[in-house]
């Protein structure tokens, strides 16, 4: 299930389609480092806009070890577009057992 829902949360970020993202997030597989889903699920919605309103060209993915973080099991999921240095949109994701847990780094 893991597999899945990552694959989800990384087409809707590429494809700025997070309401198709929305369904996994409420899932028992998935927690948030927000206080509810609802406040992850709507910062989520609202980086993920900011982010395709500064892209040049499509988002790509680039996985990194977190570089803020011991944990070597934490990875950020950056969205990088074909003109910025920097990621538009960074996501950790942190995997135990059969649990993922997600949050979105500000800018």
């Amino acid at each position: 299930m893991n597999e899945k829902i990552k694959a989800e949360l990384i087409s809707s970020c590429i494809n700025n389609t997070p309401e198709s993202f929305l369904s996994f997030l409420m899932s028992a597989d998935v927690q948030t480092e927000a206080p509810n889903k609802m406040d992850f699920y709507h910062f989520f919605k609202g980086m993920l806009n900011e982010a395709h309103i500064r892209a040049k060209g499509k988002l790509t993915l680039k996985i990194e070890e977190s570089t803020d973080d011991t944990d070597k099991v934490v990875l950020d999921y950056s969205f990088y577009d074909n003109i910025h240095k920097h990621s538009l949109l960074l996501i950790k994701v942190k995997e135990n057992n059969n649990q993922i847990l997600l949050d979105v780094m500000p800018f």
